[in-house]
């Protein structure tokens, strides 16, 4: 095995898009966007078998004050649960026996390069469904799971309503027979302004990250990425959210409550959950199951519960400097000097 920088657009979103694990969080523009508003610097692997590419990984470095980290992805408020390393096309069909192979190839040529790079340090948070993370625990790293709630769409939609929380129905079928508009939009500015009021709340310990960030994704990837705004009878704004639709449909972002007579958020999801069965996704993803504050809300929905794994590990610098910084520089303002890239 041998692993290089990739710095071919064309080759890495190709493998990419064949890869049943590769997302839009993956994507070549999805991922120098992200390092550039992030301020870190891209290093795009790939690893080869000979001459066949079966895995690529984009990692993020940075090194400041002489602590070096490195992650996959960047920690930004939760805007990407998950990305690590995406597997050839051909992996989920090989045989278990080829399956650990490659999977020791992988975890050998990263770990090296890993260690070349000595980061204080690391975490990797790998997409729903590698789970076989053997390889990297054998070789000193610490696993972690999270959670994520989805619904299979497989399932008819009146199977898939029936399994709602009761007091739920009630809720959609009141805000349905007021009548309320749905509109899909390409500008954020909306959303992104009821957001960043929830992050500049007091309790919450990371301001917003700019709207600039999420204006250049979505004219990256306009047919992808959308938000949605629910409007009653009255004009008046009852719920918003913002999706990626690229292989499954995910509820990337929403907003908190807004106040009013009906439950505009949950029967915005509902609306949504029909449109993704509609136009053909098998799963329908709602991230933050990882929140204890959403989980009441989320599960509700009587969603699946799927894993993903984190794999990290940390020296004792870096472990110093996590708890300085979800400690000590708790407060926003401190923050905002520490993180460039948020405001």
């Amino acid at each position: 095995m041998t692993l290089k920088l990739v710095d071919d657009r064309e080759v890495w979103d190709t493998f990419i898009d064949g890869s049943p694990y590769g997302l839009l969080f993956h994507k070549w523009d999805y991922i120098t966007i992200t390092a550039r508003h992030a301020g870190y610097r891209l290093l795009p692997y790939g690893i080869y078998n000979g001459e066949e590419l079966v895995c690529l990984v984009p990692l993020y470095f940075r090194s400041t004050h002489g602590i070096k980290t490195l992650f996959s992805p960047p920690p930004m408020q939760a805007v990407i649960p998950y990305q690590g390393f995406v597997p050839v096309r051909e992996f989920d069909v090989m045989r278990q026996s080829r399956k650990e192979a490659i999977m020791g190839l992988i975890a050998g040529d990263l770990s090296a390069e890993i260690d070349a790079i000595s980061p204080h340090y690391l975490s990797l948070t790998l997409v729903p469904g590698i789970a076989d993370i053997r390889q990297f625990t054998w070789r000193g790293y610490t696993p972690r799971v999270h959670y994520t709630y989805t619904i299979d769409l497989s399932q008819p939609i009146e199977a898939i309503q029936s399994d709602f929380h009761y007091k739920l129905r009630s809720g959609i079928r009141r805000a349905e027979e007021a009548g309320m508009d749905l509109v899909r939009s390409n500008d954020f500015s909306g959303l992104y302004t009821a957001i960043s009021r929830r992050f500049s709340h007091p309790d919450k310990q990371i301001p917003m990250i700019r709207q600039s960030y999420f204006e250049d994704l979505f004219r990256a990837y306009p047919e992808h990425l959308a938000a949605y705004y629910l409007y009653d009878r009255d004009g008046a704004l009852a719920g918003a959210l913002a999706t990626q639709e690229y292989r499954r449909f995910l509820l990337w972002m929403g907003t908190p409550r807004i106040e009013g007579g009906h439950a505009g958020n949950e029967y915005l999801q509902w609306l949504l959950v029909q449109r993704a069965k509609a136009e053909g996704y098998r799963t329908f993803e709602n991230i933050g199951a990882n929140t204890p504050d959403l989980n009441f809300f989320k599960s509700r929905f009587c969603s699946n519960l799927e894993i993903y794994m984190e794999i990290y590990r940390k020296d004792m610098i870096g472990t110093l400097a996590e708890w300085t910084y979800s400690s000590i520089a708790g407060t926003s303002w401190l923050k905002r000097r520490i993180v460039p890239y948020i405001e």
